[in-house]
């Protein structure tokens, strides 16, 4: 609805500056959120930190075990003591010695850590789930505006643009967006009941089932449905797999590993809508389609090969 009262007298410059506005909105609570725990213990704020732990304790209606908060971190590695995660990961400096020299090297270990034997694995299948996340979930946004009302037919001999319609499409674009709210619900109920490896994986299978259907016509009801359940799914995906990548890493490699690893995914949107549309413009339905189901059916066969399984292991 917005759409509609923005777009046609204003243009979508109007409308991306109006919808980005709610989002200030968040600045506001900024001051409420309290400050990391072990950031605060790094830099010799051993109090401060006891002090947001007693309340997030109130919080959970619980108590902090007794005794006093003591923050000892590593500071060097032995290359002797094996290979394990333990041995290869470095902690930060007291806040009364580092320096940013000291910060660097341990920015440069802890992603020394990731190539570490226990990590490497949980490393590259990370990556690639989330190139292959980021790909379909644009994917299937791109896929509502391409396919909705008929905004394009195309036939062996020529393409036909046809005028879309544009309240079928903002309707559609609209529907389909509010998918989003029952795949986190989905991944709710799913991430601590049957795991993160099979939540992850069930729901990549089952969005690239969704879309299965898409490589041929069909009407726009059954078309909008699909695109609808495809992405309660594809978001659900990514809603279990932010919570499952910082458990796989320990506190010393979370930072790096998920800022990595999140970034890395961007690639997948970058590419998305280079394969998507191109595919759909030049009227290769059916080829767009499967490539996305190809993406999907590995990045759900990807998570089996997933080392461990946190669901009820404490973070470490």
């Amino acid at each position: 609805m917005r759409q509609e009262a923005v777009m046609p007298g204003l243009g979508w410059r109007w409308l991306l500056a109006l919808s980005s506005a709610p989002c200030f909105v968040l600045l506001i609570f900024f001051p409420l959120t309290p400050e990391s725990p072990r950031y605060l213990c790094s830099r010799g704020r051993t109090m401060d930190a006891t002090v947001i732990l007693e309340r997030i304790a109130r919080m959970n209606r619980g108590t902090l075990p007794p005794g006093i908060l003591i923050y000892t971190p590593e500071k060097h590695v032995d290359n002797n003591l094996g290979t394990s995660e333990t041995a290869l990961l470095i902690a930060e400096d007291n806040a009364g010695t580092e320096d940013d020299t000291s910060s660097k090297t341990s920015g440069i270990v802890a992603f020394q850590a990731l190539w570490s034997y226990d990590l490497l694995q949980s490393t590259f299948l990370l990556w690639f789930l989330y190139l292959a996340n980021y790909f379909a979930y644009y994917g299937v946004i791109l896929l509502t505006s391409e396919l909705s009302n008929g905004k394009r037919r195309c036939t062996s001999a020529r393409t036909h643009l046809m005028q879309p319609n544009s309240i079928n499409l903002y309707r559609d674009v609209l529907l389909t967006s509010l998918a989003e709210f029952p795949g986190l619900l989905l991944a709710a109920l799913l991430v601590d009941r049957i795991g993160r490896k099979t939540s992850m994986g069930g729901m990549l299978f089952m969005c690239g089932a969704f879309l299965a259907p898409l490589s041929v016509q069909l009407g726009e009801g059954l078309v909008t449905t699909l695109l609808f359940c495809a992405r309660t799914c594809i978001m659900g995906s990514f809603a279990v797999l932010y919570v499952y990548t910082p458990e796989l890493y320990s506190a010393s490699t979370r930072n790096t590993g998920v800022g990595i690893t999140s970034s890395l995914g961007r690639i997948g949107s970058i590419v998305s809508p280079l394969v998507t549309l191109g595919l759909l413009e030049s009227c290769h339905q059916k080829e767009a389609v499967f490539v996305m189901d190809l993406v999907l059916f590995l990045a759900g066969a990807t998570c089996a090969f997933f080392p461990r399984e946190t669901k009820g292991c404490q973070i470490q």
